[in-house]
């Protein structure tokens, strides 16, 4: 072989190798996100297909008649699904298709590539489709105003109409009429009824483009606000029409049944999402602000920011630092990948100048630091509480400080080619302080979660006999052993002799309804409450639950709380068990104005699983059942000596209140 010829196959193997990484790379900008290959047979799959029913003619006059799970016109066999038009007397109606779509089966997508293998029909009056259309229609929002977008469209009729199809946009202009674009594909030989052919369409926030077995025939730039239909959710419908005002009717030449055969139906999104990342929050004159977005070779990148604000590196990367101006303002890339190009925007505002550092410090509390975004061409000046003394230059935005034994408040005041700004941070010195807001207790009647403890630290908030924290929960720099359950936090590891305490805020002095919820393998735990150090529940037993994790309610009649009461004391007497939170509630019988005591009635168990039975009632007897907080949850009529059916309730206390013509009475009961 002669060496040009070498030398030319060299050639032709580099062009296809780099044709083939090309096509790999264009291949992986999408993953497949739902498909149907119809590889079952029979009706379509009832999870991803619904059917538009009906022959009003659908706005273009067309003349079948669309049906609902009829095989005759929508099957799957052979792994294809198969859309038929027949000649036949239907609901009023001489021909009989379907219709169908994705939208009832909550299957709609903004963004993408969608894709069908098809082979059309053919024929005068025949007009097969491949569309979508914006589920904005299903909110009131009327066609054209709803979008369209035809991915495929054919009117049958011969040459220039059977080899023909066309890729449209349908929307509403300025005035509120409707406006299209589209354009159109024409097989050089041969019509689309002969062989399948694959339709598809990419969709992103700039460009619609049609392809027609991966060759692009048309592009739309839809980032004009007059299009912003095309910037929503879209759902799929798949058809074939009889006859209309853009095919024209069926002739005697036309030649029944007509399919239309679906070999598969894809969508695919991007596997990435290219977007800006970055500091959407800067201060004025903020230095080395950093902006990113998605990095590959071969991708090119053109960075845009503010007019006031300086890249000062990464111009043609996948990642820029920026020092940024006095104003706010948008940061732009106009990114090309191997599937499209985008232009991104990052929005950055200007935000107040902040000091960042400990707000809760300890006494004496050495080298803490604070700091403040570094500024362009600025001087700092810091001032400090009496007590704090610096171990480091003051003249920058990063300060170390050594704290004194007072609260205090640290100011900075920069100045800058943007002018001056200032900023304050309040520092408190370390004591017993309401969780998580030092400034706002617990409030009761209220939900306390009971890994809320107070600020403070060991033997002021707090004692924990076993220091080391154990579990998975929050807090892990204290010594309280904090875990994830119940749908939240619990404490665990309790030990006799532990205790916690919370600053609380009862919001009126009166009696109240609590629930505690505990989890534990055995029934030796046991606790006690403690408001302003007085004793007002005695101590509460612990029940096992059967599990550590499995957490049950204790409920608590009638604690009398005073607004005086500032602190709240949880002793525990004998340990193992977890606490979850602690519920309160006004107590129900303080919401029940008058109570008249009638014939010595009660009810048993009054702690119980569900069933409760009627005392000493000598006629039927109407019921209402109310929860902790006077809610109405269930109410009925009893029989004598009959029973009440509460299985249906949730765990809890509950009133029961009996009536009749001149009576009322008010019995309790618990659900556990």
């Amino acid at each position: 072989m002669k060496s040009s010829t070498l030398f030319k196959l060299f050639l032709l193997i580099i062009g296809l190798n780099i044709f083939q990484i090309q096509f790999l790379y264009a291949q992986s900008c999408y993953e497949l996100v739902w498909s149907d290959e119809f590889n079952v047979p029979g009706l379509p799959d009832s999870a991803k297909w619904s059917y538009d029913v009906g022959g009003g003619g659908w706005g273009n006059n067309e003349l079948q008649y669309y049906t609902s799970e009829r095989p005759e016109n929508a099957r799957i066999e052979d792994s294809v699904l198969i859309i038929e038009a027949r000649k036949e007397a239907y609901s009023g109606k001489q021909y009989t298709s379907a219709r169908l779509i994705t939208h009832y089966n909550g299957h709609a997508w903004k963004y993408g590539k969608i894709e069908a293998k098809i082979k059309l029909p053919y024929g005068q009056g025949i007009w097969p489709a491949f569309w979508m259309l914006g589920e904005s229609m299903f909110n009131g929002i009327s066609w054209p105003a709803c979008g369209e977008i035809d991915i495929m469209e054919m009117v049958g009729g011969g040459e220039g109409r059977d080899d023909k199809t066309y890729g449209t946009i349908h929307w509403a202009d300025a005035a509120n009429n409707h406006a299209q674009y589209g354009g159109s594909y024409q097989l050089a030989q041969g019509i689309f009824a002969d062989t399948f052919h694959i339709f598809s369409m990419e969709w992103n926030a700039t460009t619609i483009k049609w392809f027609l077995d991966g060759n692009q025939f048309h592009v739309v730039d839809i980032t004009p606000t007059a299009l912003s239909e095309f910037h929503q959710n879209y759902f799929i419908i798949l058809n074939v029409a009889v006859g209309g005002n853009w095919p024209g009717s069926p002739t005697s030449s036309t030649v029944f049944p007509q399919q239309m055969a679906i070999d598969y139906v894809r969508v695919y999104q991007l596997n990435h999402s290219p977007e800006i990342t970055g500091s959407n929050m800067v201060v004025k004159g903020e230095k080395n602000v950093e902006f990113s977005t998605i990095a590959f070779d071969g991708y090119t990148y053109n960075w845009t920011v503010p007019e006031s604000a300086t890249i000062l590196s990464g111009q043609g990367t996948s990642a820029i630092r920026v020092n940024w101006g006095c104003e706010a303002g948008n940061v732009t890339c106009e990114l090309t990948t191997l599937c499209d190009t985008y232009n991104l925007e990052f929005p950055v505002a200007i935000e107040a100048l902040s000091i960042e550092g400990e707000t809760i410090v300890m006494a004496g509390q050495e080298n803490l630091r604070y700091a403040i975004a570094q500024t362009l061409e600025t001087s700092y000046v810091w001032t400090l509480p009496a007590s704090v003394t610096s171990t480091a230059t003051l003249d920058t935005n990063v300060i170390y400080v050594d704290w004194g034994y007072a609260d205090g408040t640290l100011k900075v005041v920069t100045d800058n080619f943007c002018g001056k700004d200032s900023a304050l941070l309040n520092v408190t010195v370390l004591r017993q302080l309401p969780y998580p807001d030092i400034n706002t207790p617990a409030v009761i009647p209220g939900t306390i979660q009971s890994v809320n403890y107070d600020f403070g630290g060991e033997g002021i908030a707090y004692h924990d006999i076993e220091p080391e924290n154990q579990g998975n929960g929050s807090r892990q720099d204290e010594g309280v052993d904090t875990e994830t359950n119940d749908g939240g936090e619990s404490i665990g590891w309790t030990k006799a002799g532990e205790w916690l305490e919370y600053s609380i805020d009862v919001q009126s002095e009166k009696t109240y309804d609590a629930e505690i919820r505990i989890a534990s393998i055995n029934s030796a735990g046991k606790l006690k409450i403690l408001y302003n150090g007085e004793d007002r529940t005695g101590v509460i037993s612990v029940p096992s639950t059967g599990s550590w994790s499995k957490f049950k309610s204790i409920y608590l009649d009638n604690i009398q709380l005073k607004e005086s009461d500032t602190l709240m004391r949880v002793e525990i007497v004998n340990g193992d068990f977890n606490l979850g939170r602690f519920v309160w509630a006004d107590s129900l019988a303080s919401d029940i104005p008058s109570i008249v005591i009638k014939d010595a009635l009660s009810v048993y168990p009054t702690l119980t699983d569900g069933i409760v039975h009627v005392q000493n009632l000598t006629k039927t007897a109407n019921y209402s059942i109310t929860d902790v907080t006077g809610k109405l949850v269930l109410n009925g009529r009893v029989e004598p000596q009959g029973s009440i059916d509460g299985t249906r309730l949730t765990p809890g206390s509950y009133c029961i209140i009996f009536t009749d013509d001149d009576a009322t009475q008010v019995l309790k009961f618990v659900k556990y």
